[in-house]
């Protein structure tokens, strides 16, 4: 149908969706509309990697930031520290759920490839290198075609500076990326730890306690069930 929207809902990256794509109406109400692709931005400094305390998540030289099934204990920290929203949760998943978000493609780019989203690309949207490369790139465009980019690279300092990079004409407020200031967000997830451990009680006292409730609570059952019997 003419003017209607051809993705009319907002999307977020979920445990079924790594990436995902929203579409913004151009705020002059003239000109097409513009396309945004969301995902985990991979940050230099990543608030999830300081957020977990138990060193699931890392992250490589090469930039991606990655989660680690088996030490990971479901704390969902990272989910909390993430000032992008990112990692999500196999909430339907009950025996064993994971963390679930972008890996910037890390077994295509170990190998010498590029990610999957940059070689789909029809209209090469989206350039894959090493990030001082991409930025200069970005810095050539926005001066070669100041009509066509504002002169703002988003991720190039916000929280630290992020693996993914962001050109637009739009504003990216518009755009519904969040305002960040240049320092690195791991201070800010680190306080999140502070406040629980306030009281110096280590993750291990706090699952043991978790633990000794569990065992009572399946004694007083199994006490329960007994006495029906």
């Amino acid at each position: 149908m003419p003017g209607r929207s051809n993705i009319p809902e907002r999307r977020r990256p979920s445990a079924d969706a790594l990436t995902v794509v929203n579409e913004y109406k151009n705020a002059t109400g003239v000109g097409s509309p513009t396309y945004v692709k969301v995902q985990c931005m991979h940050c230099d400094y990543p608030a999830c990697e300081s957020a977990c305390i138990v060193g699931a998540i890392s992250k490589k030289e090469s930039g991606p930031v990655l989660w680690d099934t088996d030490k990971c204990i479901g704390c969902r920290y990272c989910m909390v520290a993430c000032p992008f929203q990112i990692p999500a949760f196999q909430y339907d998943t009950a025996l064993k759920p994971d963390i679930v978000k972008c890996d910037f493609c890390v077994d295509r780019t170990e190998k010498g490839g590029v990610p999957a989203c940059v070689e789909i690309c029809p209209v090469e949207s989206l350039t894959y290198g090493r990030r001082p490369a991409l930025i200069e790139i970005a810095r050539k465009r926005v001066e070669n075609y100041p009509d066509r980019y504002r002169n703002h690279i988003y991720g190039e300092f916000e929280a630290g500076g992020t693996s993914y990079l962001y050109l637009a004409k739009a504003d990216f407020k518009e755009l519904e990326f969040p305002t960040l200031k240049k320092d690195p967000m791991p201070g800010t997830s680190e306080s999140i730890q502070h406040g629980i451990f306030a009281y110096f009680v280590p993750p291990i006292s706090l699952y043991s306690l978790l633990g000794g409730l569990m065992w009572i609570n399946k004694n007083r059952q199994k006490a329960e069930e007994e006495t029906i019997e």
